[in-house]
């Protein structure tokens, strides 16, 4: 399995982080591509990516994941940030992760964006909605509470968890423990 991953310049640089480890210990194959922007957040988030994946500049537009040809199992935009998510809703390819998650699109690949950004203005709510009835799926960087988490890895798990279970990947990253439930 070859995944791409667009990362961009959203809070939640930890995601990419923790995804790119997964999916490596999985041996899924991980490309990435990296925004300035994201590499800025980076540094004020304390967070480096792992360094053994193949690396696109944002810029070049003829790397292979620009292109339907080039044979991508999914794409997944992760953090996402809304300006991003509206680009792509409306066709604007301008960088290579905003191309590839187009062509995902018009091949009707996988295409997951983990939107980190909030609240969203009525316009990306829209763009949400339009790229989900193209097929996206919207995963917003919500964790959960009702499985235990006790620390900030167990509430990144919890979205690349989901994450992963969207694209097809099986891990088993969350352990759910199951409560008493009174409904009064």
């Amino acid at each position: 399995m070859r995944v791409f991953i667009g990362v961009t310049g959203a809070s939640g640089q930890i995601y990419a982080r923790r995804l790119i480890e997964v999916l490596h210990e999985e041996g899924v194959d991980v490309e990435i591509s990296v925004t300035r922007s994201a590499e800025y957040v980076m540094e004020q988030e304390g967070v480096d990516l792992p360094e053994n994946v193949r690396r696109y500049d944002p810029k070049d537009l003829t790397a292979p994941p620009a292109s339907g040809t080039y044979r991508i199992d999914a794409y997944i935009v992760c953090p996402c940030t809304l300006h991003t998510l509206s680009s792509v809703a409306v066709g604007v390819a301008g960088d290579l992760i905003k191309r590839a998650a187009v062509v995902a699109l018009k091949e009707g690949r996988p295409l997951v964006f983990v939107v980190r950004e909030t609240p969203w203005p009525r316009s990306a709510l829209q763009a949400a909605l339009k790229l989900r009835e193209e097929g996206a799926v919207i995963l917003p960087a919500c964790p959960a509470f009702y499985h235990g988490p006790t620390t900030i890895e167990d509430l990144v798990d919890y979205v690349v968890q989901k994450v992963l279970d969207t694209i097809g990947v099986e891990v088993d990253l969350v352990r759910y423990q199951p409560r008493g439930m009174n409904f009064r």
